[in-house]
């Protein structure tokens, strides 16, 4: 495996929020302290580019045996995603296939939430089935695939819809199993079967809500656009709200009052599908940072969003800097100064002057993606 030096980059630390220009060493995979600089095998000056740690995208779907799915290295790795979690696409019948077949033959680091409904996300024109009457019968195939999959599933997932339940039953019994389990639940809210207070209330710290800014019914802000005192409270007990932006769950009508207001995302994800693979309103999970930037949000603090916080939702520790023993997985960008629209759901968009550009993506310390303009690489072997 090459030794690989990168240079003269301002290496950013999520993890500490700190950043300064200083050199990364990969030797055997891993970041190391240091080596004789002569002796690397790959040389990569890194001047005028960020160097992150490889980024995370809390929310894609990457089952392809259904109508949702993409590819996970070909949606990840030219953005910079080095770690993956599929939304929920499976459920429990089809949940081995998705790891044999696709989790264990990527190069992109794959974790999933497991969908309550037995055959997940199968199709747009037939929701999954959420009769609560029928759950009991799920809880010991559902416990075995956790134990089995151990530290790859790492959450139970629900959508609290209105055309797939009309209670929020679904959701108490799923907090229930993960209290057995010992997991966390992300539910997806958009047009949300019940008041998204009354989802907000229930949720554990920890506990994912998913589609924070979405648009379509009961959103988390009141008639005068003040956001709800029970999302708030449910931020202070430390549930997780995700931007998770997808074709349908983000409107700047909730953002933009919501980001006024100081309210934030936790995570910055995509919600990647065949719908958004390299197309608007997602492009991709730099795109979306980039977006956040127009909002006022600095570059750490997107790091941050799509690399430390999804981290620790997911049971990874210590994960979100460069420093010697953590596994070589990086990520070089350069900002791009140009005009550029962002999209919402409804087809509004605001304008930015900045765009998160990748420019290599190292995984497990093999270059594994490289902008066909980032010359400044040299091999010495």
């Amino acid at each position: 495996m090459a030794k690989i030096l990168i240079k003269n980059g301002k290496v950013y630390e999520p993890l500490f929020g700190t950043e300064e220009i200083r050199d990364v060493c990969v030797c055997g995979g891993r970041i190391v302290s240091e080596f004789d600089k002569d002796d690397a095998d790959i040389v990569i000056d890194s001047k005028d580019c960020m160097v992150v740690p490889g980024l995370i995208d809390h929310h894609i779907h990457l089952y392809q045996g259904t109508d949702g799915g993409v590819n996970a290295d070909l949606s990840c790795l030219p953005s910079g995603v080095t770690t993956a979690v599929d939304g929920g696409s499976c459920g429990m019948c089809n949940y081995t296939q998705f790891h044999n077949f696709s989790i264990a033959n990527s190069i992109v680091t794959v974790k999933s939430y497991l969908n309550i409904a037995p055959i997940g996300l199968g199709t747009g024109f037939y929701p999954e089935n959420l009769d609560v009457n029928l759950f009991p019968k799920y809880d010991d195939r559902i416990k075995e695939l956790f134990a089995r999959y151990k530290g790859e599933l790492v959450s139970i997932k629900l959508r609290l819809t209105k055309d797939v339940t009309s209670s929020i039953d679904p959701l108490v019994y799923c907090i229930k199993l993960a209290d057995e389990i010992g997991c966390n639940v992300v539910v997806h809210v958009t047009r949300p079967s019940v008041p998204c207070e009354e989802i907000a209330s229930v949720l554990r710290p920890g506990d994912v809500f998913c589609h924070v800014y979405q648009g379509v019914e009961n959103t988390i802000l009141d008639e005068n656009g003040k956001i709800k005192k029970q999302v708030l409270e449910a931020r202070k007990r430390g549930v997780i709200f995700d931007a998770c932006n997808g074709k349908k769950n983000f409107a700047f009508s909730v953002a933009k009052g919501a980001i006024k207001q100081g309210f934030f995302p936790d995570i910055i994800s995509s919600d990647m599908s065949p719908l958004t693979f390299y197309a608007d309103p997602v492009v991709s999970l730099p795109h979306l940072m980039s977006k956040y930037l127009a909002f006022g949000l600095s570059c750490m603090d997107v790091f941050k969003m799509t690399t430390t916080t999804p981290a620790k939702v997911i049971g990874i520790k210590d994960y979100g800097s460069l420093t010697a023993g953590n596994r070589a997985d990086i990520a070089l960008f350069k900002i791009k100064k140009q005009g550029v629209r962002f999209y919402d759901c409804n087809n509004e968009f605001i304008e930015g002057d900045q765009v998160i550009v990748p420019q290599m993506t190292i995984k497990k310390g093999n270059i594994v993606y490289r902008q066909t303009d980032f010359t400044s690489v040299k091999y010495t072997f």
